[in-house]
């Protein structure tokens, strides 16, 4: 089980790694491809489909604590019970979501009413596409969370990345024929049902999983929804916060501003990504623990040790946007966005740097839905998210996108930091001051070198062509591991990096 969750987390993050690697060759290609403006309407047809998530309840993160609970007490045939019921909702989630879907598209030209009628036009039926996709998955919903709920995370891994890979391929050759966003949006929905009977398989041939359908077991749907409403609670949030801006751009800006704020906060879900490869593979663990009574001290030391590793990663990656991300932005997607470069670059540091501290504890989130109190984590965070779309609307009244980055960072320092730690200490009984001095206090004076040493390399090397970039960056990139290496990571944690190595090597 710790190989599958040590194996799981390296082929996460390679996985993160070839994601970064094909948006970076793929994002300037699709921008110049498609243009600044369909690109912005590509980007809120997947924004309006978001919204609809919320039909879910929340129910699929409650699977994931159901199965592991049956799991861990050895509860088969109750199991088998859940999961049936499970797929019996989610079918009438998906006929619920398919008449909200249908409203929704009648009501397009009410929601955008700035969209000229050809814009308008494209939006209807990227908006249908992309709708299809999305109800076509939704039946199987459950089963997509049972991998992680039985800890097998090497198969799907490895899976997700082939897939990736295959569909940027895919699109780069739709685009190279001369299809726009409708023959990609095409696209995926084909894959998507290709990823359906995938999961078919794994879960029943490969898993074992069984499944019995009985009558509707309204004491169960009780529990379930009474579990789930804090995490539905906590989904609005996370789309007030990541997909809110979209559509009040749209309405204030237009779709050019879209494009924009799409690209600048693309980085605050690198971010994310990369802290969730540890606490994703790390969550069946903590609700098995809890499930089995474990200490608050233990918790708080696998928050410790989750977030050192995720801060080591991502204060690397932040250091080096804060030094060079302009002018990777220029080389990047500077033919399409040359006049907003800055504005991109400045709007995702006002995200991303508060997101920092939330993202190394991120891992906390999975102890307060094993201990069910995820219900504080969901109002402090409903209300914060509020503030964000109330003041990112007015800021962007004046300032643009601008204006909506800085109300996002605003909250995120009030609602994600400041009170969900008081939270993290008061309600779960987690020793946060403990987590900040074995986590963030080592790294100040690392943290410091690396961003004198960007300043540095930036101030006094000319970066006008990719050469030069991968040149210094690099050079930038290596004298920082070097650094982290040497003045942060501990014994154990050098040993799981090294481990992997040595297993390639020995193999060889």
């Amino acid at each position: 089980m710790a190989s599958e969750i040590k194996t799981g987390a390296i082929l996460n993050y390679i996985s993160i790694s070839l994601r970064l690697a094909t948006s970076f060759l793929f994002t300037p290609f699709l921008l110049s491809s498609l243009g600044v403006e369909e690109y912005g309407l590509y980007m809120l047809s997947g924004s309006v489909i978001a919204w609809l998530s919320l039909t879910d309840f929340g129910l699929g993160a409650t699977i994931n604590k159901y199965v592991v609970t049956y799991r861990a007490k050895g509860e088969s045939v109750q199991q088998a019970h859940f999961l049936g019921q499970c797929i019996m909702l989610f079918f009438v989630i998906a006929l619920l979501t398919l008449v909200v879907g249908v409203v929704c598209y009648y009501k397009l030209h009410s929601i955008f009413p700035k969209l000229n009628p050809e814009h308008y036009s494209t939006l209807q039926i990227l908006y249908l596409l992309t709708l299809a996709n999305f109800i076509l998955a939704i039946p199987l919903r459950p089963l997509a969370e049972i991998p992680g709920a039985y800890q097998k995370f090497i198969i799907p891994s490895i899976v997700n990345m082939v897939a990736s890979l295959l569909t940027v391929a895919l699109m780069v050759l739709l685009l190279f024929l001369g299809f726009k966003s409708i023959g990609l949006t095409v696209l995926s929905v084909g894959l998507g049902l290709l990823n359906i009977l995938w999961l078919l398989f794994y879960t029943f041939c490969c898993l074992k999983v069984k499944i019995v359908f009985r009558k509707p077991d309204m004491t169960l749907y009780k529990d379930m929804f009474g579990f789930s409403v804090w995490i539905f609670l906590n989904q609005i949030m996370d789309l007030f916060y990541w997909q809110a801006g979209t559509p009040i751009l749209a309405n204030i800006s237009g779709v050019a501003a879209v494009a924009v704020f799409t690209v600048g906060i693309s980085f605050s879900r690198y971010f994310m990504t990369a802290s969730t490869a540890i606490s994703g593979v790390l969550a069946p663990k903590l609700m098995h623990m809890v499930a089995l009574g474990a200490k608050r001290e233990d918790l708080t030391w696998v928050m410790i040790k989750a977030g050192r590793l995720q801060l080591s990663i991502m204060i690397l990656m932040l250091c080096g946007f804060i030094s060079f991300g302009c002018d990777f932005l220029h080389l990047w997607v500077g033919d399409t966005l040359g006049d907003s470069i800055t504005t991109i670059w400045l709007g995702a540091l006002l995200v991303v740097v508060p997101l920092i501290v939330p993202l190394t504890q991120n891992v906390g989130i999975a102890i307060l839905q094993a201990l069910s109190i995820h219900r504080g984590r969901a109002i402090i965070l409903f209300y914060s998210s509020i503030i964000c779309v109330v003041l990112g609307s007015i800021l962007s009244f004046y300032w643009g996108p601008i204006g909506m980055f800085l109300g996002t960072g605003i909250s995120l320092w009030a609602g994600q930091i400041v009170m969900m730690n008081i939270y993290y200490a008061r309600k779960a009984g987690l020793n946060i001051r403990l987590f900040f001095a074995k986590t963030y206090q080592p790294f100040l004076l690392p943290g410091i070198v690396l961003v004198l040493l960007g300043g540095l390399m930036q101030s006094s090397l000319s970066i006008s062509t990719w050469g030069d970039f991968i040149l210094i960056a690099g050079s930038y990139a290596v004298c920082a591991v070097i650094l982290i290496w040497v003045m942060y990571l501990n014994a154990e944690e050098k040993r799981m990096f090294i481990q992997p190595i040595k297993k390639i090597l020995k193999y060889e």
